[in-house]
């Protein structure tokens, strides 16, 4: 008996391999980046689909790139329109990244973003960014790069989350715009003569883009956001008409309350400097007075960040999330009136390690 039941579990096992849907790589076109555009002319999207098109061998790394568009009011429709291009099955399995166009961004991306998020087959782990001006020409034009076009952005997006910005794929994303006491911000890309540039941060109140944050904005922003580990900061001193390059920066960042109407963003970081032969720094007075300058400096511009935000009504830095777990009485509706009134204090303090330092 117990043999017989054996046998039939083994049976089913076998029958539910058989069951599993297969696919053969040649006959599959492996969308890898969507990108999409607000057509105002007809009042539809226009997306673009990128797949790669490998070498005759492993060997070659030089890629190549086919697009295929198309204009549709939906996401689903879209896919369907690119369909109709390719002899081959459309997979988005494999998809790393989506970009929207920058008109898109400052319309609201909420719409394509539910028919990307109810796709079942693309994961939560890819990047999302916008790109200045067109997503569609970002994506179609000629580049000398060896890896694929797609696999590019997705290297880009990635290093520099490690070394300039903060992190934020379409989970993130997701999160942020849902969550309460928060907003999300995207990178911006934009093209050079010969590649693909990451020239800001796009800050947004809910799905629409509404801010910017140039580059030279990065290294205030990455410290009010989050801990630091490994980035870089060039400070300008100018009471000594010199610039300082700090290399190997680590930061730690803390929210501290002190009543529901003021809060600080505090963060004590260090870093060596990596050109300081022109500094002459070669007692303790000397190394106090350049970390003195340098946290000053920082603090400022740190303010003049925060007051931008809070003009615009937007939370980015999550001090609306920071508020609801601090006080229990926190409500979304109370706090998106206080938010722009209280009082935000960056507390930012600077050590120089001594390991570049002539004592």
């Amino acid at each position: 008996m117990q043999a017989n039941k054996l046998f039939l579990i083994l049976m089913c096992f076998l029958l539910l391999t058989g069951c599993i849907k297969t696919k053969v790589i040649d006959d599959v076109e492996l969308i890898m980046t969507f990108g999409y555009d607000w057509d105002s002319d007809t009042e539809t999207y226009r997306g673009t689909a990128v797949a790669p098109i490998y070498g005759s061998s492993e060997e070659m790394e030089k890629r190549e790139n086919i697009t295929y568009s198309g204009n549709a009011k939906t996401f689903l429709d879209i896919n369907s329109f690119i369909q109709t291009e390719t002899p081959f099955q459309v997979e988005v399995g494999n998809l790393v990244g989506v970009l929207f166009g920058e008109e898109l961004a400052k319309k609201g991306v909420l719409d394509i973003l539910h028919g990307i998020n109810e796709a079942p087959d693309i994961g939560r782990d890819l990047y999302v960014a916008i790109a200045e001006g067109d997503a569609e020409t970002l994506l179609t034009d000629e580049y000398n790069m060896e890896l694929t076009l797609s696999r590019f952005i997705e290297k880009l997006i990635e290093n520099n989350s490690e070394t300039n910005i903060p992190k934020m794929n379409l989970h993130e994303f997701n999160y942020r715009l849902t969550g309460e006491g928060m907003d999300p911000f995207l990178p911006i890309l934009k093209q050079s003569k010969t590649s693909i540039d990451i020239t800001g941060l796009g800050m947004m109140k809910d799905d629409k883009l509404v801010h910017r944050i140039p580059y030279e904005q990065f290294f205030e922003f990455t410290l009010l956001y989050e801990d630091c580990e490994d980035h870089s900061y060039e400070f300008d001193w100018e009471e000594k008409n010199k610039t300082v390059a700090i290399s190997s920066i680590r930061s730690d960042r803390s929210i501290q309350w002190k009543s529901k109407n003021e809060v600080v963003i505090k963060a004590d970081i260090s870093g060596t400097l990596t050109e300081s032969k022109s500094m002459s720094v070669n007692s303790f007075a000397k190394k106090k007075e350049i970390e003195q300058a340098v946290s000053k400096k920082l603090d400022e511009e740190a303010n003049k960040l925060i007051q931008t935000l809070q003009e615009l009504k937007i939370d980015p830095l999550m001090i609306g999330a920071s508020a609801k777990s601090r006080f229990r009485d926190w409500s979304e509706e109370e706090w998106e009136t206080q938010y722009p009134e209280i009082t935000i204090t960056p507390s930012i303090k600077f050590n120089l390690d001594l390991s570049n330092i002539i004592q």
